[in-house]
């Protein structure tokens, strides 16, 4: 008996794959949008960065979009909102030194989305301040949220707390990740010294700051994005 085996050769082919065209919509300010645009900087993905203002928010984007909100995510003809899902895809098409800054392992993901989401308590108590009219009242609100006992105060030792245990500098793995990126480009606004105490935020930021992609996207940065220098 002759056994025959029969070998089933696929034929080789090459897949050339091209990045969609980009763009991240948005205010002037860093936001929540910043996390996807520097994510998609330091990996070398091309983008365009269209800032509005409020009037045309409000007047031609808004009515094509709700109940979406800004930032926007244009991927090609793709409209994507939710400033969590932007950043993520930012995370995930783009890499440092041969690691995406979103694992593709499912417990490092989880752990980079949880520490994301604690730097991201901040906005609730300070966007609420943005409702306040009088400029000394409005202070003295965000003033109150970094004191001692604060809403933020609480947060802000927590993510000191998380830094302290790393052993390799980063907010997650020993490596750049999403998780650094929020830190850093959330916080960082914030500094006019309530964030002086949290060595370990400060330490993180100052490293971040330094890494060359990074240092290079915020060169010349004028206005609130100065915060960013290294």
């Amino acid at each position: 008996l002759k056994l025959q085996f029969l070998y089933f050769i696929a034929p080789h082919t090459t897949h050339h794959t091209t990045m969609p065209a980009i763009k991240i919509v948005y205010f002037a300010l860093p936001g929540r949008a910043e996390p996807a645009r520097l994510a998609l900087a330091v990996g070398g993905i091309a983008f365009e960065d269209e800032k509005v203002t409020g009037e045309e928010w409000g007047a031609k984007i808004k009515p094509e979009v709700a109940p979406r909100q800004l930032p926007l995510l244009k991927v090609d003809d793709e409209v994507i909102g939710q400033s969590g899902a932007i950043m993520r895809y930012a995370g995930k098409v783009s890499s440092v030194g041969g690691k995406p800054l979103y694992p593709q392992e499912a417990v490092m993901a989880l752990k980079v989305d949880e520490f994301c989401d604690i730097v991201g308590e901040v906005f609730g108590p300070l966007g609420k301040t943005f409702a306040i009219a009088d400029e000394a009242e409005k202070s003295a609100a965000r003033a109150a949220l970094v004191a001692e006992g604060g809403e933020l105060t609480k947060w802000f030792a927590f993510v000191d707390s998380l830094l302290a245990k790393s052993s390799s500098g980063f907010a997650v793995g020993d490596s750049l990740t999403l998780a650094d990126i929020c830190a850093f480009t959330w916080l960082q606004p914030l500094k006019s010294g309530c964030l002086d105490t949290y060595t370990h935020i400060t330490k993180h930021a100052k490293m971040v700051a330094n890494i060359p992609q990074v240092k290079a996207y915020y060169k010349d940065a004028t206005g609130v994005h100065a915060a960013y220098k290294a």
